[in-house]
């Protein structure tokens, strides 16, 4: 993961890991990871199983025991996520994106890199067919957001949740593509338990205006994005990470943070 000059590189790794709890857990743990030897590590990949990733705010609802009885209840496995925003659910038929950044501090945390990043996903969706991909929260959206990413300024496909620690950066993206009922059923249900307001018309996927775009191909169209954009190195997960965050078990909902803290990784 470092060069032959020592300077440590953008890596680029696609593919999932795992589970649900698995594949939240390995970004949260790698941000934890003290000198990194990698500058950027960009994880894309599309999810194996259904999930409800709940934040920490989410946490505050006095409905999140419900919320969590509700995902559970519709085959969703119900995981806090480390990064922030609201609940969001999706399935293998979505994208995740997850960007960790070892030079980011909190002085460069905020606005500017949720503006990069939607301005750099829009692109990437705009070239994928007659998508007319827009910045900027719709009324009604789930996980609502100023850099949430539309399409046509009425439905909600894209939206992503940044964590800064001391170690670093982890910018979280998922991309919505083919949305199956139960996933636009279990937003609705999980909001409404939560005490949310939404407005279940405002859930689309990508397919929804490319009829036959697959989650596969989408997932290949930002890794091409991503290796040309920040000149990014093909290559694994370091080595331990997954057999590390598979061994992780908790309570439910399971919270990545609590554990990440507990249990943390040391890259070989």
């Amino acid at each position: 993961m470092v060069d032959n000059h020592g300077v440590a590189e953008n890596l680029l790794v696609s593919g999932s890991a795992g589970t649900a709890t698995t594949e939240l857990l390995i970004p949260a743990l790698l941000l934890r990871t003290p000198n990194a030897p990698w500058a950027q590590l960009v994880h894309i990949y599309v999810p194996q199983g259904p999930t409800v990733a709940f934040s920490g705010r989410d946490l505050r609802s006095p409905g999140i025991t419900d919320a969590t009885e509700v995902a559970r209840a519709a085959g969703f496995e119900p995981v806090v996520r480390s990064p922030g925003g609201r609940m969001v659910a999706y399935d293998s038929g979505a994208v995740v994106i997850d960007h960790l950044d070892s030079t980011t501090d909190i002085r460069h945390a905020g606005s500017a890199t949720f503006a990069a990043n939607a301005e750099s996903h829009v692109r990437v969706l705009r070239g994928l067919g007659d998508v007319d991909a827009r910045i900027g929260e719709v009324d009604g959206e789930y996980c609502p957001g100023e850099y949430s990413i539309n399409v046509g300024g009425d439905t909600k496909v894209v939206g992503s949740a940044q964590r800064v620690t001391s170690t670093g950066s982890l910018f979280s993206t998922v991309v919505q593509v083919e949305v199956s009922d139960r996933v636009r059923a279990v937003i609705a249900d999980v909001s409404k338990a939560l005490g949310y307001d939404l407005r279940e018309s405002s859930i689309a996927g990508l397919a929804d205006y490319v009829p036959g775009l697959g989650a596969g191909e989408v997932a290949a169209a930002f890794v091409e994005d991503y290796r040309g954009r920040l000149g990014m190195t093909e290559a694994g997960l370091p080595g331990g990470v997954v057999g590390h965050a598979s061994r992780a078990s908790g309570g439910a909902p399971f919270h990545v943070d609590d554990w990440t803290r507990a249990n943390p990784f040391v890259v070989a």
